[in-house]
């Protein structure tokens, strides 16, 4: 999610296993999930295959962020919250030009990124407060995803893919303050129907 207003917003021998570091709670070890690597996979010396699966395992995970945030978005404007539907609907866009960034990167050093399949994200949310906390802890686990790419790409000796982790990091840090401000509105000013009908009014002013 870009913001314009934070209201709204070498080892010569990689490792192979993934560093004991806590994951966040939606967070997986990417080395264990699966994620397929593409045959050219590995021939790039400057790229090892951990970071690979790294980098494919975000490719995965901002694809299905963006997923969820369509999901968020399409709830609220059938719920009749339309500002707060298009913001939605931006954030879903913006998800994936992070995905394109660890796909850029795998592309630049000759390597075919993974198309992954994505889980159906949630579809029915109690209301619109229960969509704002969830987009806020949405946006801690990824944080906690991307510091475990950076751990995972110091260990391993790869500067590179460390420099793109911290330029995902950039991109959390604007996006935990925004979810906070949204949470902390929720907190002052209470989550009545009228308190909701004039947040999505606000909302228009950051579409």
């Amino acid at each position: 999610m870009e913001t314009k207003n934070r209201m709204l917003k070498v080892s010569s021998t990689p490792t192979t296993t993934a560093p004991k570091v806590k994951l966040s709670r939606v967070s997986a070890d990417p080395i264990k999930t699966g994620i397929k690597t593409s045959p050219t996979s590995g021939k790039n010396p400057l790229l090892g295959e951990s970071c690979i699966t790294y980098l494919n395992y975000r490719i995965q995970q901002e694809e299905y962020s963006s997923r969820v945030y369509l999901s968020m978005s399409m709830w609220l404007t059938n719920n009749g919250y339309l500002n707060a539907g298009k913001i939605w609907k931006k954030y879903s866009e913006e998800e994936n030009k992070h995905a394109n960034m660890a796909r850029e990167y795998l592309l630049n050093m000759g390597v075919q990124p993974a198309t992954p399949a994505l889980e159906q994200p949630v579809e029915n949310y109690e209301s619109f407060p229960d969509i704002i906390r969830r987009t806020h802890q949405h946006e801690i686990d990824i944080t906690l995803q991307i510091k475990d790419l950076a751990n995972h790409a110091l260990l391993d000796g790869d500067h590179m893919v460390y420099d793109l982790a911290l330029q995902y990091m950039r991109e959390q840090n604007e996006e935990m303050g925004k979810t906070q401000d949204l949470v902390d509105q929720l907190e002052a000013f209470g989550e009545d129907k009228l308190a909701m009908r004039l947040f999505d009014h606000d909302l228009s002013h950051y579409i």
